[in-house]
């Protein structure tokens, strides 16, 4: 899984799997690491932490220590456009901004996917984990 995290007065969550696909999100009042990693957790454990701004708010920085997960950042913080594009279906601006962090993420291993899915199928997903943990896909053995 993929989890885009947008902090600010309200902390906006969406969590993704391996295929791009949203499996959940929500909004909370507090900036507290724990609560939000705990309502992560409800839904799995992410193999990484999104976010849209460049460099990482440290809340989201935070949050990859608890899950021992790597941190996504975009070269340049996203546009409130791209997001908006991105996020089209989605009401809430918190969880909109944390689902095109993740989206942002997903897109930039898509192609490692693509090629795992054709070379290891029948290990697609626990090789995607792999990925996303920071190992190479030269280095995946049968």
């Amino acid at each position: 899984m993929i989890a885009g995290i947008d902090p600010g007065i309200k902390v906006g969550y969406a969590i993704i799997d391996l295929n791009g696909k949203l499996t959940g999100a929500g909004c909370v009042k507090q900036k507290d690491a724990g609560k939000v990693a705990g309502l992560i957790s409800e839904i799995g454990t992410p193999h990484v932490i999104a976010t849209d701004v460049n460099p990482a708010p440290e809340l989201v920085k935070k949050i990859s220590r608890i899950f021992h997960a790597r941190v996504y950042t975009p070269v340049r913080s996203m546009s409130k456009e791209s997001k908006m594009i991105i996020g089209k279906d989605i009401l809430n601006p918190h969880i909109r901004d944390a689902y095109a962090a993740a989206i942002k993420a997903y897109r930039k291993f898509k192609n490692r996917f693509k090629r795992i899915e054709t070379v290891y199928p029948e290990r697609a997903e626990q090789y995607k984990e792999l990925v996303l943990k920071g190992y190479a896909i030269g280095k995946l053995k049968d």
